[in-house]
């Protein structure tokens, strides 16, 4: 096994396949910047449903108070132009005064506790940010174009947790009074006033002019930004989730950027010439959930009718029966180091006393007989078709292995705006998906993933499998409200751990992020896989 990448080390050295030409970026503004993307934002309301094409779009349309930079790491001021901490529970945050929105009015206190209180009342949202507002006991004016954050309890991340929560415009006429339910008003903003332009999405380098689901989204900078001005006039987005037909765009001159470079194409385009590719390491994480909650579950039989994921030796089994060296080498072409715990390697979380699983077919089939299945059981694999890179190659991959310790498995995939659906009705046993650090340390991603499900508390997210462990719980909860940064970090690395020793999760590998750019662009790569437009310039 070679070396794993480390994402400390990567970041700093700025890892590319080609070296990407940073000293001169022209000053000047271009007229367009054409995007092709694997996956498109399924809303242009930044608050819909916390998924990675969604931050993309948010970030690039409606600032949060802070930004948290995925380049440098550290956490950088937007609509807050400074903070101070008056005690370890009371933050306040001096907002800019030169933030507009597109309207022309400026940003309030009242916008910010507006915004706050939506997070938790989206309608008709697959997935709420609420975990990034888990720890925020109140939020008020504090005069004097403030804003005051009061946490039930430390709150060492609180920062990291706001740069997710773009904020928008308050359309009630009044400042509410925040709790933690409906802060007393029903007028939450509908999504779909978002998508066709009636309501902007925030304060951003770029407005919202036209968004087609599935198709293209078209960006126009906010001439009336704050900040420094973004390099291009227009911004528009391609949906292009077939590998070919994004490298052929970007080839063919229809595109001037691609994200999600497919393995197979890297060769293809470094022999066209004129065409860089930067790579960056990832938190993001691909894995799989076995559904740990319903018996008969959906998609096994061959059981009897019992849940064979109720059983941590199954559980171990397909741990142990998965070649995740295979995967990352071959499968994904060395864009990705293999994964046994949820957390990379170079950010707080991360546990490095854990060994890495050890491909072990015989000791998986000897786990499944001692469970009670020596001759196996019929199971379907789902995952996305168009979500990650390379995707279904992975899937299919693990459906081989799977097979060799005496699964009989099939793998059935969907476009994602039907599969996650779908996972989050629970229809699945067993299911591909893919988590990241939001917050640039491993708290967001332990809670998201390995926390109990808790809309409540904004815990368990992505935790489809309903994996659910009282250890692991009041860890994350002593994180959450411990301030030390070693000792956060000690807890952190425990709760993964012993996610790890109950099984909880199948994890696969870490990705590396792949951007493709024209000769004349200049693109930043990032660890939170996002695409930031504003920050590309011609060159």
């Amino acid at each position: 096994m070679k070396p794993m990448k480390t994402l400390a080390s990567s970041l700093a050295l700025g890892v590319s396949l080609t070296a990407l030409a940073s000293a001169a970026i022209a000053d000047g503004h271009a007229a367009e910047l054409k995007m092709g993307v694997a996956a498109l934002a399924t809303s242009a309301d930044p608050h819909f449903h916390r998924a990675g094409f969604n931050f993309d779009l948010r970030e690039n349309t409606s600032d949060a108070l802070v930004y948290s930079n995925g380049v440098s790491g550290e956490v950088e001021p937007r609509l807050a132009s400074s903070w101070e901490t008056v005690s370890d529970t009371n933050w306040v945050f001096t907002l800019n005064s030169n933030a507009v929105f597109p309207n022309g009015n400026a940003l309030g206190a009242d916008d910010v506790i507006y915004s706050i209180c939506r997070v938790r009342n989206v309608p008709n949202s697959p997935g709420l940010y609420t975990s990034f507002i888990g720890s925020v006991a109140n939020v008020s004016d504090a005069g004097d174009g403030k804003v005051s954050i009061e946490t039930n309890g430390a709150a060492p991340v609180l920062l990291r947790n706001l740069s997710n929560i773009g904020i928008v415009e308050n359309p009630t006429g009044e400042t509410l009074a925040y709790d933690t339910e409906t802060c007393g008003t029903d007028n939450w903003l509908e999504t779909t006033e978002f998508n066709n332009g009636n309501i902007a999405a925030g304060i951003g380098h770029y407005n919202v002019t036209s968004f087609t689901p599935d198709v293209e989204i078209v960006l126009e900078r906010n001439d009336s930004y704050y900040g420094d001005a973004a390099g291009y006039e227009t911004v528009t987005i391609k949906s292009l989730p077939d590998n070919s037909a994004r490298i052929a765009a970007l080839l063919g001159g229809a595109v001037d950027v691609i994200n999600a470079v497919p393995i197979n194409g890297v060769e293809s385009i470094q022999a066209a010439g004129d065409f860089e590719i930067v790579t960056m390491p990832s938190t993001l994480l691909i894995f799989l959930l076995a559904d740990q909650a319903q018996e008969p579950t959906p998609n096994v039989s061959g059981t009897d009718g019992a849940n064979p994921f109720m059983d941590i030796r199954v559980r171990r089994a397909f741990n142990l029966a998965i070649d995740r060296n295979e995967i990352a080498e071959t499968v994904m072409g060395g864009f990705a180091n293999p994964a046994s715990q949820i957390v990379v390697e170079g950010i707080d979380g991360h546990n490095s006393e854990l060994a890495d699983y050890e491909y072990d077919p015989e000791e998986a089939m000897r786990l499944l007989a001692e469970a009670g299945y020596p001759d196996g059981f019929t199971l379907t694999l789902n995952a996305p078709s168009d979500r990650y890179v390379n995707g279904p190659q992975v899937a299919q991959a693990v459906v081989g292995m799977l097979a060799k310790v005496g699964i009989d498995i099939s793998l059935e995939t969907f476009p994602k705006s039907i599969y996650f659906k779908q996972a989050n009705d629970f229809q699945y046993s067993l299911y591909m998906a893919g988590a990241a650090a939001d917050t640039g340390e491993g708290s967001a991603i332990l809670i998201n993933l390995a926390g109990t499900r808790n809309k409540d508390i904004g815990s368990g997210g992505a935790n489809r499998g309903r994996y659910s462990s009282e250890v692991t719980d009041q860890l994350l909860a002593d994180a959450r409200s411990t301030l030390d940064d070693d000792t956060r970090n000690d807890l952190l690395a425990q709760a993964g751990a012993q996610a790890r020793a109950d099984e909880g999760q199948i994890p696969l590998y870490h990705e590396l992020g792949a951007w493709a750019s024209r000769s004349g662009v200049y693109f930043e790569g990032n660890a939170n896989l996002l695409n930031i437009y504003y920050t590309a310039r011609p060159e």
